[in-house]
């Protein structure tokens, strides 16, 4: 673990790309793990309204099988397990919502079955914690062609309440496995997005403005998982890119500008000088001090690691006031 207890005061995309790139000036922990010492994967984090911090991760459960965890925290380092919220699946995310409550999103799959997004409404912290989820909804292919290939890794765009889970607006973020040369196939991920209404209709679409963006910077393997954060009342999206498919060491992380249309390059730079990043979400929350804060979680792949930073990294900026 590193710290740097002095504010820094950013002016704008650039100070962002900065703060998001300097993980030495950070407080940070490589390779996270709960209190039952397991890696906290493609870890998710928010602030929990009975205070501290939520995270939901997965972890692998056997013959490439993944399991979705929740786990709290009271100072973004130690994590306690809490509960095991679905299985099999993996790359959660979770947001709160409008009433007090929870949505969890999941790449729901195993058997066989090519993956599909799976949305959990919790409506309180005592029902999450329980893992009892009252609405349940498995999003339809639509993407993907005939239902053959994943679509997987969502995100929370936005989540609105009109005034309640049955008259609900979510938009969500995912990729789909684009088909090759045979229909049956798959090529790359590529992105999408989709709007699930009253928890009971879903429609989604291809979004191939974020691919471009991506695919600017010579990225011809992967473009996968993304998180939006809002920076001085602008939005942003976090997203992966690989340069060259089945090249682990190739996985870099973009700042997506969506008034601009344009991604650029995050540099990320660690203690020991690790190149490949993927999986980045991104939270504004309150630190432990009680500072302002940006915190920031990476996969960090083994093929492209420095000694003693593989796996899930989680890292955090504090902000000055006017953030």
């Amino acid at each position: 673990m590193e710290q740097d207890a002095s504010r820094i005061r950013p002016a704008g995309p650039e100070e962002l790309i900065g703060l998001i790139a300097d993980v030495p000036a950070a407080t940070s922990c490589y390779g996270i793990r709960d209190d039952l010492g397991r890696t906290m994967d493609t870890l998710k984090v928010i602030e929990s309204p009975g205070g501290g911090y939520l995270a939901v991760y997965h972890i692998g459960t056997g013959h490439g099988g993944f399991a979705v965890h929740l786990a709290t925290s009271s100072d973004l380092m130690s994590w306690t397990h809490r509960a095991l919220l679905d299985e099999p699946a993996s790359q959660p995310t979770i947001a709160s919502t409008p009433e007090g409550g929870f949505l969890v999103v999941v790449e729901a799959g195993g058997g066989g079955r090519p993956a599909w997004l799976r949305f959990k409404y919790y409506p309180s912290l005592r029902r999450l914690l329980a893992a009892d989820a009252a609405r349940v909804f498995d999003a339809p292919h639509v993407v993907a062609p005939a239902g053959r290939l994943a679509e997987g890794t969502p995100n929370v765009y936005q989540v609105t309440f009109e005034p309640d889970v049955d008259h609900s607006t979510i938009i969500a973020g995912f990729h789909y496995l684009r088909p090759g040369r045979l229909v049956r196939q798959g090529d790359v991920d590529r992105q999408a997005r989709g709007t699930l209404a009253g928890f009971r209709h879903w429609t989604a679409g291809r979004e191939p403005h974020l691919d471009a963006a991506v695919q600017a910077w010579a990225v011809t393997g992967n473009i996968g998982g993304r998180d939006e954060m809002h920076w001085r009342a602008r939005p942003y999206t976090l997203i992966e890119g690989q340069f060259r498919k089945r090249d682990w060491r190739s996985w870099r992380i973009y700042l997506y500008d969506p008034a601009s249309g344009a991604a650029d390059p995050v540099p990320v730079r660690t203690h020991r000088g690790s190149v490949s990043f993927a999986n980045p979400k991104a939270t504004m929350l309150t630190a432990p001090s009680g500072a302002p804060a940006l915190l920031i979680t990476l996969y960090l792949f083994d093929a492209g690691a420095a000694p003693g930073e593989a796996g899930p990294l989680l890292y955090y900026r504090e902000l000055a006031e006017d953030h």
